[in-house]
């Protein structure tokens, strides 16, 4: 199997030699206007588009791209919808309850290839196993959050019931690992280990996505209407954005400058752990794939059924009215 960034590198070289909508814009005094709206504060997990823009490949390809921090998937689906801007980056389930609601929103790429909830617990005293959790450990999640969605699934994927964990309801952060409240804890892959291990606590992560829960993370998403309408606009923002995430795998070092020149208060030490933390979410292990930010039918029908279990929808979608791979680089 080839590794990502040469497959990545491989689908960028043969677009780029053949990009028209590149050419066209190559001579155009005006590039188009977009914007992309963020889940969250920029960071290094939103690396490959700072370097891309730093780099000058969304204006090679006749775009002038704004980058907006984020306040959650839920309003970039609103804002994706109502064509407030043209790009976004959305958690997948997310997108399950927009389909539902029949808001015009695509998905364009993968951008997290699987979804990076963990339990995190600490070194000394690991938990590598759903059953432990049976088993008296005290886990801390905050109800309602978008890790609790995940303990959820975590738990109905390995047959276990809630009332067979020692829950803690607690607020975010990891102080309640540090002062041994809880024995283990939900969070983000890129995030709470990263601050457990700041404040001196090595920590071991247990991945939500290897134990039964195979559904995406954030994807790439656009107005379905803008996708009809401007679909070169659309694929030479995946080109940029595929070119820039190849150079955020190859030189993290110059990922994690953008993103510190581009965001204010960013530290690099912290930016350089969450970029590590977060690249093997960029990388796709389907042998099916057939171009950078690939989606499969089948992970899509997985991650419809986690929506489900939750009760985030009520009924069955057809996965093919969640995404498109059509306007990526190959």
């Amino acid at each position: 199997m080839h590794s990502w960034p040469r497959r990545l590198g491989l689908a960028i070289a043969a677009v780029l030699a053949c990009s028209s909508w590149q050419a066209a814009h190559a001579q155009s005094a005006t590039p188009a206007k977009a914007a992309i709206r963020l889940d969250w504060k920029g960071g290094a997990q939103h690396a490959p588009f700072y370097l891309a823009k730093a780099r000058g490949y969304y204006a090679s390809e006749g775009i002038d791209l704004d980058i907006v921090s984020g306040s959650g998937s839920s309003d970039v689906v609103k804002q994706v919808g109502s064509k407030a801007v043209e790009f976004g980056v959305a958690d997948a389930l997310v997108l399950v309850q927009a389909a539902e609601q029949r808001v015009p929103v695509t998905a364009i790429a993968a951008y997290y290839q699987r979804t990076p909830i963990v339990v995190i617990s600490p070194q000394a005293k690991p938990v590598t196993d759903p059953r432990q959790l049976t088993q008296g450990v005290k886990l801390g999640s905050k109800k309602g959050s978008a890790t609790f969605q995940g303990l959820t699934a975590l738990l109905a994927a390995n047959d276990i019931a809630m009332n067979q964990v020692t829950l803690i309801d607690i607020g975010f952060g990891v102080q309640p690992l540090l002062v041994k409240q809880v024995d283990a804890l939900m969070g983000f892959s890129m995030n709470e280990p990263i601050e457990a291990e700041g404040a001196g606590m090595p920590v071991t992560t247990m991945a939500i996505a290897d134990h039964g829960v195979d559904a995406y993370g954030l994807m790439l998403v656009a107005n379905s209407d803008l996708i009809a309408k401007n679909p070169a606009l659309v694929k030479s923002f995946l080109m940029a954005t595929a070119h820039g995430m190849s150079d955020a795998i190859a030189d993290p070092a110059a990922a994690v400058a953008a993103v510190t020149k581009a965001v204010s208060e960013s530290d690099p030490a912290h930016e350089t752990k969450v970029l590590a933390r977060t690249i093997p979410y960029f990388q796709n292990e389907d042998k099916a794939s057939q171009a950078a930010g690939w989606q499969s039918e089948a992970r899509w029908g997985h991650t419809i059924e986690v929506a489900k279990k939750l009760g985030l929808v009520e009924r069955d979608l057809p996965a093919q009215q969640l995404f498109s791979n059509d306007l990526l680089p190959r």
